[in-house]
């Protein structure tokens, strides 16, 4: 192979191997995955929360141990 012929195939290889995150489909890769990334984070985040300090109050599981009283009552 000559000379020229080598720097071209090197060049072709180098620009290969790099991402074309310029397009806007990779734009939109990007965002998405970022997107997903914080969703589960956010996620994750709340879910701890809630363990360190369960909510107090008017929770559904307090509504479900009320919920035959009004049956009993005639309501």
């Amino acid at each position: 192979m000559s000379a020229a012929a080598e720097i071209a195939d090197n060049k072709w290889e180098l620009e290969s191997t790099k991402p074309p995150v310029k397009s806007a489909g990779a734009i939109g890769q990007i965002l998405l995955i970022g997107g997903l990334a914080v969703f589960f984070l956010v996620i994750i985040v709340s879910a701890l929360l809630a363990i360190v300090n369960p909510p107090e109050g008017n929770t559904l599981a307090d509504q479900y141990k009320h919920l035959n009283e009004g049956q009993a009552h005639g309501e």
